[in-house]
């Protein structure tokens, strides 16, 4: 079976552009809008090209290699059959290989060359019993594979006779009497389908995956050129058979046994299948006997499970080297020019052993009218005569007709057209320089746009760096009124120290003031005495004199008394003079407050009118945006129609 790695893929269509049958890809779109081929098992012929082509890995494929393998470690006797491809399979080391496997639990190995030869025979003598057959050669069975599901007109003459494998299995069957599994070692990937289709043969091991299991067993191919081996294969072993890989080899083998008999060969995927669906329209008698068909163009030794292929000239050398030895050393005529091993073979075998039926396939191909084809043609841009047979292959089809069909039948998309993917491009590229226009119009006004915007955040910086130096000047001013309320309250503690100073002096005046009005009263009171004393003059002397010393005691104390008033007179003037002084001083610093209060209404004001400014920018700005957003919006819009 094919497989299909989509993460490997590309999209080269390489794989369409070699695919015999298109109709067995599927197209699938991915996410990024590529278009990749899976596989329609249904409808592949697994020829095996589009793995031989794909030089990515996304195509590989499965066989029995690995059961195989894990049957006989486990002791399952399984005999195994070696195609004759061997020998170019393996450069030099074949019989290395093979004895590796004998040693490693498979003990009976057999030569399908053997049964190339009873293949040979088995065309002859269906020919003799069939006068005038024409036949289709079937050892290949990509070819088999191809008429049972698409060329069912040519199922009549799909030859009876089984291919070398099968007649080998079939001889080791019925005349040997092996009843163990039989496994076949092989090039090729569509002997899976052959081996399931009549249940003979087991397991079908490729040689590339053999040498693959080999290398991961330590079995390394390169220490072995060189080093001789004595395997030898169990059974009978095959002579002209050997040559059946190379082109032409069931021909050459024919010809050798019967030299009149018409026999042409084809190779090749790139014209084989074209010709296969003509054979049924040609007429009998140009149709040659035997049409030998080989799917792979150097034959089997080019086979797409061969692994690492020889050189043509290699290939053609160890296989031209076989036929000659054989012809010269091992093929045997009697007195009559009879073949001596086809004559041993009339005896023990019997052809209807050897013969098989066929059951077409039925893969509903769809067919459509020419009118659908047209109009898809048309929808891929195609609408003349030359347009619409452009057949670039690019899409991997022959025709732009086959790929229309395709995309009918949903094994291809349009985007695998390359005509109409140029002139999507071109539409494409005027579209872009369409594009490119507007978008120069809209980075043009996106350009007056970003002037303006300048301006605006310009003046909203220089607002803002105006509203920072008078909030610095506030914070000056600030300080500056906080130390004059400072100083107003060092004032206002000076007052009233002061205004103490004169409370006290007010008492002392009060104090004085009772002194003196004291003084008078007594004075008073000697004035009367005196006035008594005066009436009695005579006696009055001592009296006088007496009074005169209180008097006079009165005046001292009056003069005391008057001075203490003076010089708290004096205290009371220099206290009220200080408190003058702070009161000019409090009201300096008063006007100096309002200056300060004046010049922060001042800048309050101006920041206002700042914050202002800055708020019509911001809107200014805010407009701007806007523009820019329908601006930018405009540019995605016209983006998004490319």
């Amino acid at each position: 079976m094919i497989l299909f790695d989509a993460s490997k893929c590309v999209s080269c269509n390489s794989c369409i552009r070699v695919c015999p049958t298109p109709e067995a890809n599927k197209a699938i779109l991915t996410e990024n809008g590529k278009t990749i081929y899976n596989i329609d098992k249904n409808k592949c012929i697994r020829c095996g090209t589009c793995v031989k082509e794909c030089s990515h890995g996304a195509r590989t494929y499965e066989d029995d290699t690995e059961s195989f393998w894990n049957d006989i470690k486990n002791g399952q006797p399984v005999a195994l059959l070696v195609a004759p491809s061997i020998k170019v399979g393996f450069d030099g080391c074949w019989r290395n290989v093979l004895e590796y496997l004998r040693n490693n639990g498979v003990k009976d190995i057999y030569d399908v060359s053997f049964g190339a030869d009873i293949c040979t025979w088995g065309h002859l003598r269906y020919l003799r019993k069939n006068p005038g057959k024409k036949l289709i050669s079937q050892p290949c069975p990509a070819i088999v594979n191809y008429i049972l599901k698409y060329c069912h007109d040519a199922i009549p003459s799909l030859s009876p006779v089984h291919s070398p494998i099968l007649c080998a299995a079939i001889y080791l069957r019925k005349y040997l009497g092996i009843k163990t599994k039989l496994a076949a070692l092989t090039p090729c990937i569509a002997k899976r389908d052959e081996f399931q289709m009549t249940g003979i043969v087991d397991y079908n091991v490729t040689f590339e995956h053999l040498g693959k299991l080999l290398e991961s067993n330590g079995f390394h191919l390169a220490d072995q050129k060189g080093k001789r081996s004595a395997f030898e294969f169990n059974g009978p072993q095959g002579i002209m058979g050997a040559i059946y890989p190379r082109p032409g080899g069931l021909k050459a083998c024919l010809e050798l046994e019967a030299p009149n008999l018409s026999v042409i060969s084809s190779e090749g995927t790139d014209h084989i299948y074209r010709e296969l669906a003509m054979y049924p329209t040609v007429s009998d008698r140009d149709l040659p006997s035997v049409f030998d068909a080989l799917s792979c163009g150097r034959g089997c030794g080019s086979g797409p499970a061969i692994g690492t292929p020889l050189s043509v000239y290699k290939m053609n050398g160890i296989l031209h080297g076989i036929e000659k030895y054989n012809k010269n050393n091992r093929v045997k005529f009697d007195r009559k020019g009879r073949d001596k091993q086809f004559l041993a073979f009339d005896k023990e075998l019997k052809l209807e052993d050897f013969l098989r039926e066929y059951t077409p396939q039925d893969i509903n191909l769809r067919t459509f009218t020419d009118e659908q084809i047209d109009e898809v043609l048309h929808q891929l841009g195609k609408h003349t005569p030359t347009e619409m047979n452009y057949n670039c292959h690019a899409c991997g089809f022959s025709t732009c007709r086959d790929l229309a069909k395709a995309i009918l039948d949903g094994v291809s998309m349009p985007n695998s057209c390359a005509q109409r993917n140029l002139n999507e491009a071109a539409r494409r590229q005027s579209h872009i320089e369409q594009t490119n226009t507007s978008i120069s119009d809209i980075t043009a006004q996106l350009s007056t746009v970003v002037s303006s915007l300048t301006e605006s955040i310009q003046s909203v910086t220089e607002a803002a760096g105006g509203i920072t130096r008078l909030n610095s000047q506030n914070h000056d001013e600030i300080t500056a009124l906080s130390d004059v309320v400072a100083e107003l309250r060092t004032l206002t503690d000076n007052i009233n120290s002061s205004m103490g100073s004169i409370n006290d002096s007010v008492t002392g005046f009060e104090k004085m003031t009772r002194s003196i009005s004291d003084i008078a009263r007594q004075i008073n009171i000697l004035a009367i005495n005196a006035s008594i004393e005066a009436a009695r003059a005579g006696e009055a002397g001592k009296g006088f004199s007496v009074v005169a010393e209180e008097v006079r005691s009165l005046a001292q104390h009056s003069q005391t008394a008057v001075t203490e008033a003076e010089a708290s007179n004096r205290l009371v003037f220099s206290n009220i003079d200080d408190v003058n002084v702070i009161v000019g001083t409090i009201n300096e610093r008063m006007s100096d407050i309002l200056s300060m209060m004046e010049s922060m209404r001042s800048n309050i004001s101006t920041t206002l009118e700042k914050g202002s400014d800055i708020s019509t920018a911001m809107t200014d700005v805010s407009g701007i945006t806007s523009t820019v957003d329908c601006l930018v919006s405009r540019a995605e819009d016209i983006l998004n129609e490319i």
